[in-house]
């Protein structure tokens, strides 16, 4: 496990985070998100969180996340960021349904926003993978089997994955972020569960 209390605090601006070695609780303020509309509307980045550096070539980053579903996208999520200002975020995300749904964003430039399975869960278990040139989201309910959710790519080296809290529509979330790892190596297969 990381010692959460190591990495590097972003977004103060946004909102707070509060720390054990094992645990964050990252409190999001309003109007925090990360998106760059499709349409050419204005693009967003505000995020409280944590900054776990990534190695090159191939690793995972896993966390189980609960966020405080109180607004409709109300997220705890994992940002990925490369050095080109391209990034891609996989949410836990309150869909305007009320439901908890897993959530995938990619930008390169623009956003584009993709729901996935939706899940009665508190909380929800999350990953990135990297081969060292493509990039894989999976989800799990027990952080054992993992379901493939994106498969993709981004320009520039991946230096980062953020860990993060959001509520773009409401007056804040409060996510609960834990069982944090970076594992050196990547599954052979993306697509089987492991």
């Amino acid at each position: 496990m990381i010692d959460l209390r190591q990495l590097e605090r972003i977004g103060a601006d946004f909102g707070d985070v509060t720390l054990t070695d094992k645990s964050a609780r990252i409190a999001a303020g309003p109007g925090t998100d990360a998106f760059s509309p499709p349409d050419g509307g204005p693009p967003i980045d505000r995020l409280p969180g944590l900054r776990l550096p990534v190695p090159e070539g191939q690793w995972r980053v896993v966390a189980r996340v609960a966020p405080d579903f109180r607004a409709t996208f109300d997220a705890a999520a994992l940002v990925v960021r490369s050095d080109a200002e391209a990034w891609a975020k996989l949410a836990y995300e309150r869909a305007p349904d009320g439901r908890g749904t897993a959530v995938s964003v990619v930008t390169r430039g623009t956003s584009d926003d993709a729901n996935g399975p939706a899940f009665a869960d508190a909380a929800l278990w999350i990953r990135v993978a990297s081969t060292g040139k493509v990039l894989a989201f999976h989800i799990s309910t027990d952080g054992t089997r993992w379901d493939l959710l994106r498969l993709f790519a981004l320009p520039g080296r991946v230096l980062s994955v953020d860990l993060i809290a959001q509520s773009p529509t409401g007056d804040g979330c409060t996510a609960d972020i834990d069982q944090v790892e970076l594992i050196h190596g990547c599954p052979a297969d993306l697509r089987d569960g492991t």
